[in-house]
This record gives C-alpha cells, structure tokens and sequence, in this order.
C-alpha cells in the first residue's frame, strides 16, 4: 500500500503543468519566508530555515497523512534546493537593495496568495490520484496550501492567517472544488490547473483589496471579562 501511494504521488505531478506550478509555488513560498524573516530581524540562517520550512512544510504534511515515507521532498529534492537558491537570492537583494522594501506587507501578501494557489491545486491532485473522494482531496489540497504558512507565521511569532479570518483557506477550498470538478468531468489539465491556480488568487487578492473577512467566534465588542 504505502508503495502504491508513493509511485501514486509522485506520478500525479510529473507532468509539466503541475511542475512549472510547483516551481512557482516552491519560489513564492521561499520568498514569503525571507520576508517574513526580515520583518521579525532574523539573521541569514534563519532566514534560509524559514524559507525551506515555508516550501515544504504543507507537502510534508501531506505525504504524512498519506502514509508517504520518506516524505517527497527527501526523494525528489529539487523543491528543497530551490527555496534555499531562492532564499540565498532574496536575502542578497535584501542587502544590496533594501530600499525595495521587500519585507513589506503587500509583496508578501501577493507571494503568500501565489504559494496557496500552487499548491492547494498541487496536494488536490496529489489527492485525486491517490483514490480519496473529492471532498478529501480539496481538504489534502488546502492543507498544502496552508500548511507553509502556518509554519512562517508561527515561527516568527504571528497568529496564523488562516485563523484569524482573512479569505484565505476558503480561496483554497472554492479553487480546489473547481479543480476537483473539472478534472471529473474531463477538462484539459492545462486549463483546469491554471483556472484553479487563478481562481484561487483572484479571490484571495479581491479579498485583501476589499478587506473581506470571515466573522469571528466572538463579537468584537464583547470583551474577555464576558467570556466565562
């Protein structure tokens, strides 16, 4: 069984839509983690460790809850060696260049909402051809997709965006349904993966633009004395 899911895992993403989408979402990711790390004045290693745990951490936790071992990027290490390659090329341009000012919050919103798109169409499919129902291969694809930056936010000391009610897990799960969708019902893999990839920063992006939330579990105008 566990061969079976592996040989299945890696297959699912050979061809080179999903690779060029991995690339993008391996690199973004990187990035998120450098600007992360800038902003919480990490040094370099940090910087690089943060980086490679951004672009693995959802895949990892993915390949773990598919019985995957070792985990995919152990084997196939090329996503690892890009986000440190990433992570190396950001940091130097963050030294020789830091009036880009690239520790802002808006490049790292757009290079967070590129990761999410990647890889939520990336562990969905990682899903689909592993067998499991549709609905569990979008809830595997959002896992990937958020998994990273769960990781970025709690290490650099942030409450993870996905809970605080930004439209973040929800772009993933619209993006990913119209994936699983189209896949049944027979769309072209090119168009299905890059509508699914912009479905899912389109909305992510309208969101921030809007400033569109999720209601929280509690009001905001009740205060913590009220909570018993």
């Amino acid at each position: 069984m566990w061969g079976m899911i592996q040989t299945v895992t890696w297959a699912a993403t050979e061809s080179t839509p999903f690779i060029v989408v991995e690339f993008i979402g391996t690199m973004a990711f990187a990035i998120t983690g450098v600007m992360a790390a800038a902003r919480a004045r990490m040094d370099w290693l940090g910087a690089v460790v943060l980086a490679l745990a951004v672009a693995i951490g959802g895949g990892t936790f993915r390949d773990l809850l598919l019985g995957q071992l070792p985990v995919a990027w152990l084997e196939r290490t090329w996503p690892a060696l890009l986000a440190i390659g990433t992570a190396v090329l950001m940091l130097a341009i963050l030294r020789f260049w830091p009036q880009a000012h690239l520790d802002a919050s808006t490049p790292l919103l757009i290079a967070d909402a590129v990761g999410l798109s990647a890889f939520v169409v990336i562990g969905t499919q990682i899903g689909l051809q592993a067998d499991l129902n549709p609905f569990l291969a979008v809830m595997l694809g959002v896992l990937t997709g958020v998994g990273g930056g769960v990781i970025r936010d709690l290490l650099t000391g942030r409450k993870p965006v996905v809970l605080v009610g930004q439209i973040y897990a929800v772009a993933g799960i619209i993006g990913g349904a119209w994936f699983a969708i189209a896949n049944e019902i027979g769309v072209n893999t090119q168009v299905s993966v890059w509508t699914s990839v912009a479905l899912i920063f389109l909305i992510r992006m309208v969101a921030i633009r809007r400033d569109w939330h999720l209601p929280m579990a509690l009001p905001m105008q009740q205060s913590d004395d009220q909570i018993e």
